[in-house]
């Protein structure tokens, strides 16, 4: 059970949140407002970025290859394109309605990745030094990766099975929120229902 007593310590089932936990939540907060900073700097955040960025397209590639959307070219190269600028990319020649979707929202994936990197370095007792400066470093680069760009939205939202998973995740949220304020009103008893003299 030692994995699972951490990260039920770590989301504040058990007990609150420490110290040094908080700063560690903080410092990771800090390192990604650091990156967005160096935007200013399109070669120094493109440098900075680099691992994150790496993680992005190696999703892209990977899910590409388990969908049958054949990746051909992959790259982290920072290029100019229009007016913008482009960290990476990954080239397909078989991007379809059905693997769309899923190919575009591949860097996704990397946010369970960075909160279960996050739960292990918490539960650890993290020590601030330069171990967990590369571990903040990563975490902030996990999630900047994270991020679906405008061009991965544009490629899922191509897809129908994108938008049937968002109206099916919307109507399950209203059920799930109906259901919860049903059953406050329930608890609350009529009595508390009544509306009194103005």
């Amino acid at each position: 059970m030692g994995y699972r007593g951490r990260m039920e310590h770590a989301v504040g089932m058990g007990s609150s949140i420490s110290g040094v936990q908080l700063g560690y939540l903080a410092s990771m907060a800090a390192m990604l407002w650091l990156l967005n900073q160096a935007r200013r700097s399109f070669w120094l955040f493109s440098l900075l970025v680099l691992p994150g960025t790496f993680c992005h397209e190696l999703c892209h590639w990977t899910v590409g290859h388990l969908l049958g959307g054949r990746p051909i070219r992959f790259t982290v190269l920072p290029k100019r394109e229009g007016r913008g600028w482009v960290l990476g990319s990954v080239s397909l020649s078989n991007l379809r309605w059905y693997n769309a979707f899923f190919i575009g929202m591949a860097p996704l994936v990397l946010l369970p990745v960075a909160y279960g990197l996050l739960l292990w370095r918490l539960g650890g007792n993290p020590r601030f030094g330069w171990p967990e400066a590369g571990a903040l470093y990563l975490l902030a680069n996990l999630v900047f990766g994270a991020v679906p760009s405008r061009q991965d939205l544009r490629i899922a939202a191509r897809s129908p099975i994108g938008w049937l998973l968002l109206v099916a995740a919307l109507a399950w949220g209203w059920l799930r929120l109906s259901q919860h304020l049903r059953a406050r009103v329930q608890a609350a008893g009529p009595e508390s229902l009544t509306v009194g003299p103005c």
